[in-house]
């Protein structure tokens, strides 16, 4: 399996932008067209994946950008190249149309592919296959694969290196890896073709972090499976092994879910946030970075009920549309200067926020985007999007690979329509 991205918080938070010779971009704030929000782009909907970002406009065009390396942009070729350590990759560094000629509903960017859900109910994905994640035994690539449902698909969640899926009878599907029981089936083994989870109640969402994926009932239930967390110890994470759903104790009905590398995250049904499980950077937004086996409350008194949970980094939108954002913001993903914050969390004492900061700018958003990697997207009342943090394969959209930003940067128009 690839390792995972958070092996790249080993230096200290100094280093890492002396290195990068960008401190002055990190803080700055001259230049980036962040406060006025006005015209309309028609952006639909964002979604956040390792090395790469994708969205949909209001015509049912997907768009993606960042890296292409495993053709996980849905197209053949991008118009340039980006820096991924000592190699270049191709890459395109503004939104390019995806799986041309497909209309979708929904997309999700997992950590190196893509999963969409057309108009018609029928699912796709492309990109990495190494672990079958695409659902067939094929090379991977560009070139959309069908997920077959007799039913359609009514959600669709691209995880690390599996995925999983809602049909629209409310049964529940995953595939791809299975190391840690992320598939839910009750053994160790990947599985090709989507298998059943066998979870009583229709789902209502799922969600595919790294190694765990959670689903949400029709009632609120939340289920959880995979690599659950149980403790630290001398500064190590630690989990077992859980290969069935099983649910969440002390879990309050939920009406939004999602799972992020170490940290799950809800909304209830009057927008209260909760977060559990690991907390390594904060992202829990608890005030503390230890983590815990029942949701604790967000530290924050308004509602957040669109949440999103990335690699070491959380987000959520109010009901007013005010974007916040806590965890690590080594790279400026949570939306604000890294010199602003005097929290650091974890071994490496890197720069973090344990509660929620509002986003730079204050936009209103309709929906904020965090993934595997350490960048942030976000959809402006507007229908305009901003990305921040991260953008060395091209991941913000806005034109450039240059290593980060911290405060919202509006992603620029596709080349083509």
């Amino acid at each position: 399996m690839r390792a995972i991205r958070v092996i790249i918080f080993v230096f200290g938070a100094a280093g890492l932008f002396a290195a990068a010779g960008c401190h002055e971009a990190m803080t700055s704030v001259r230049g980036f067209p962040v406060l006025d929000d006005v015209g309309a782009s028609d952006w639909q909907s964002v979604s956040v994946g390792e090395d790469h970002t994708c969205g949909i406009k209001t015509t049912g065009v997907a768009y993606c950008w960042g890296s292409n390396q495993y053709g996980q942009l849905g197209v053949g070729s991008t118009d340039t190249t980006c820096a991924d350590g000592d190699a270049r990759v191709p890459c395109a560094l503004r939104p390019t149309v995806a799986a041309p000629g497909l209309s979708f509903l929904s997309i999700s960017a997992g950590s190196r592919f893509t999963c969409g859900i057309m108009s018609t109910r029928a699912a796709y994905c492309w990109g990495a296959n190494d672990e079958n994640q695409l659902g067939d035994f094929s090379s991977g690539g560009p070139s959309p694969v069908l997920i077959p449902s007799a039913f359609g698909w009514s959600e669709i969640s691209a995880g690390y290196s599996h995925a999983c899926g809602v049909r629209t009878d409310g049964a529940l599907y995953c595939w791809g890896a299975n190391d840690r029981g992320q598939l839910g089936t009750g053994r160790i083994a990947g599985n090709v073709a989507p298998v059943r989870v066998p979870i009583a109640n229709p789902v209502a969402s799922v969600s595919a972090g790294q190694q765990r994926t959670c689903a949400r009932t029709t009632v609120g239930q939340v289920f959880c499976w995979g690599s659950i967390w149980t403790s630290r110890l001398n500064g190590v994470e630690m989990a077992r092994v859980q290969s069935s759903p099983q649910p969440v104790p002390g879990a309050p009905a939920m009406s939004s879910l999602s799972v992020g590398t170490f940290t799950t995250c809800g909304a209830d049904p009057s927008g209260v946030a909760y977060c559990w499980e690991a907390n390594p950077r904060g992202e829990m937004g608890t005030g503390i970075d230890s983590g815990s086996t029942t949701p604790l409350r967000v530290a924050i008194d308004l509602p957040l009920p669109q949440l999103s949970a990335g690699i070491v980094q959380t987000c959520g939108v109010s009901v007013s549309g005010a974007g916040y954002c806590w965890g690590d913001d080594s790279f400026g993903q949570l939306g604000v200067p890294p010199s602003t914050l005097t929290q650091h969390c974890g071994a490496q004492q890197m720069v973090c926020a344990t509660t929620p900061v509002a986003v730079f700018g204050r936009q209103q958003f309709t929906q904020i985007s965090t993934g595997f990697g350490s960048h942030t997207c976000g959809v402006s009342t507007h229908g305009n999007l901003y990305c921040w943090g991260l953008g060395t394969s091209g991941q913000r959209g806005d034109g450039t690979d240059s290593f980060a930003i911290a405060i919202p940067i509006l992603v620029q128009e596709p080349a083509t329509p």
